[in-house]
């Protein structure tokens, strides 16, 4: 016979153990939250200060979200508030961009909430956005790369510009080997708008690393620069500067821009939209460079030297600094420089959100990068070269614009301090250092 108690306490233990087995199986069954419930201070760096966030989470979903406290610049950052009720709504801040203008505040609101403590314990890296509007070329499908060669290289350098077809300013660099003028070692084609250019914002313009090929990709399906491009690797892999004309050549051909013989040069299969700049200001300014070369060695010497910039974790910050100088061996003195910080050819490269729709342009060639310190990237950088050329010092620049703190810009218009003269002068030590063991420059001193 069966003891009562025996059986009623089995009986208990069983109906706890299924009551278990029945809430660990709704447990298992249910999704589980994406964020931890309860109210929660969260907060990232924005362009000025820290963002705090109070956010409200029930049920693993976002509620509600507040601004606890800030220090951002107000307008902006009311712009930038609006991205809170998207946030709630996305329950989350993936796939969301910036406010347009106030890029800075709105990573530092995603950026926050993206440390909201998650429930399934997991601390996803933030990548900072851009907003949508900044680029109008999110679409573009055509690719080039405008990345310098890194390191240092030097040689003889050679140099045309004229100017062509209504008054477009052509230029050619070419750099060779000084133990082989045959040896070619660099070739760079370069182009300003004219003058008078239908466009106002192209007028005077350079288009190598400029919006300019955006805007023609878009209208001819062709960059300006890819034509560049393919001459001048021809040029350097292959050593060279003359080009014979095309029997073949259809002139009716010329504007199809899939026909192979395009360009009236033999051996050339160029299809982008320089055919009229190659023809007309390129291959006769290297025609006649390459008359100079064989003519004479030249005496004057280029030295370039290029460097990725790194964070502090030691990875790339999608910019790349470039320093060139040409010295002639006969005085010892600079006749030219040029400086200019390069971004990456990929917007996802780039790590600072704001400088990502300059992707595949440079600092002194964009039309609309903004340099922080209030004044025009390339005014400094033009500066820089006047200031070489009449024997100024590579280190000594305090006199050339935005090399430090001029007064308040919002009551005066003065200049703040570049952070790119600190890349400049890191540059210049690399290049003066190479230089002085050539022993083909005098002693800069340094401040």
């Amino acid at each position: 016979m069966i003891n009562s108690k025996s059986f009623k306490k089995s009986f208990i233990y069983s109906a706890i153990s299924l009551a278990s087995l029945m809430t660990l199986g709704c447990a298992t069954s249910t999704p589980q939250g994406k964020y931890v419930d309860g109210v929660h201070d969260v907060q990232a760096k924005g362009k000025k200060s820290q963002i705090v966030l109070e956010v409200h989470v029930s049920n693993g979903n976002i509620t509600d979200i507040k601004t606890k406290s800030h220090n951002e610049t107000e307008s902006l950052f009311l712009n930038a508030e609006r991205l809170l009720t998207k946030v709630v709504a996305n329950n989350g801040h993936e796939r969301i961009d910036a406010v347009s203008g106030a890029t800075y505040s709105s990573n530092g609101i995603l950026e926050a909430i993206n440390k909201l403590p998650r429930a399934d314990g997991s601390t996803p890296a933030y990548e900072s956005v851009g907003s949508k509007d900044e680029s109008a070329n999110d679409d573009f499908k055509l690719k080039w790369s405008i990345q310098p060669k890194l390191g240092l290289i030097s040689g003889d350098y050679y140099y045309e510009e004229a100017r062509f077809r209504q008054g477009h300013m052509g230029s050619m660099t070419i750099v060779t080997s000084s133990a082989d003028k045959n040896d070619v070692i660099l070739a760079e084609f370069q182009e300003s708008g004219r003058p008078n250019y239908y466009t106002r914002m192209y007028q005077d313009v350079p288009k190598r690393m400029s919006e300019y090929n955006f805007s023609m990709g878009k209208k001819k399906g062709t960059a300006w620069v890819q034509s560049a491009l393919t001459m001048e690797k021809m040029m350097v892999e292959q050593d060279k500067l003359t080009f014979e004309l095309n029997p073949d050549y259809d002139p009716k051909l010329a504007n199809k821009l899939k026909q192979p013989n395009r360009l009236k040069y033999q051996g050339i299969d160029i299809v982008a939209g320089a055919s009229n700049s190659i023809q007309q200001s390129m291959i006769p300014l290297t025609a006649k460079l390459y008359d100079q070369i064989q003519a004479q060695s030249s005496h004057y010497k280029f030295y370039q030297h290029s460097e990725k910039l790194l964070d502090k974790k030691g990875q790339w910050t999608g910019v790349t600094a470039m320093l060139r100088l040409v010295v002639d061996t006969n005085t010892k003195q600079i006749v030219k420089g040029h400086f200019d910080e390069i971004f990456a050819d990929e917007k996802a490269q780039i790590k600072d959100a704001s400088l990502k729709k300059f992707y595949r342009q440079s600092k002194y060639d964009s039309i609309n990068y903004v340099e922080p310190a209030r004044i025009g990237f390339n005014v400094m950088i033009d500066g820089l070269n006047a200031h070489l050329q009449q024997g100024g010092s590579l280190f000594d620049i305090n006199d050339l614009p935005a090399t430090g703190d001029s007064g308040s810009y919002a009551s005066t218009g003065f200049t703040k301090r570049s952070n790119s003269w600190d890349i400049y002068l890191s540059q210049a030590d690399i290049l003066y250092k190479q230089m002085r063991a050539d022993d083909v420059i005098v002693e800069h001193k340094k401040p």
